[in-house]
């Protein structure tokens, strides 16, 4: 779907705001902008790709500060938007959220996926236990 320009920009702007949070390590802030952003996104969210990056630019900054349930939360919900579930990144994010619950198989089948679209280099920045976890699979 097409969102009219004007509110695109507010979006993309208070998104931009939350970026330069989340790079001064101000996350609560960042976390504040990107929710602020979403909040603009019509309804219903799952139709709109901007719906797509704000959950998982939340899901990654929740996963910067340990915080994995509300990782997995966004995640999922960015899951369902528009290419969702085909992005490597969401897929990682995800599965490596679960892993830090303790919740492996869900893991497993998470980091599977990121590595069948996106082969080794998506662990390559990412601690090894998350390839690691995978590794039999492959």
């Amino acid at each position: 779907m097409e969102m009219n320009d004007q509110l695109h920009q507010r979006i993309v702007k208070l998104c931009e705001e939350g970026d330069r949070f989340a790079e001064l390590k101000q996350m609560s802030e960042a976390i504040a902008s990107y929710q602020r952003a979403l909040e603009l996104v019509p309804e219903p969210k799952e139709k709109w790709s901007a719906a797509t990056w704000i959950y998982g630019t939340l899901g990654d900054t929740y996963f910067l500060i340990k915080n994995y349930e509300d990782a997995i939360r966004s995640l999922e919900y960015a899951l369902k938007c528009p290419a969702g579930n085909e992005n490597p990144f969401l897929l990682l994010r995800l599965g490596e959220s679960f892993c830090e619950l303790g919740e492996f198989e869900k893991a497993k089948a998470y980091l599977y996926k990121a590595y069948q679209i996106e082969d080794y280099k998506i662990f390559f920045q990412e601690d090894d236990k998350y390839f690691k976890l995978i590794i039999e699979l492959i």
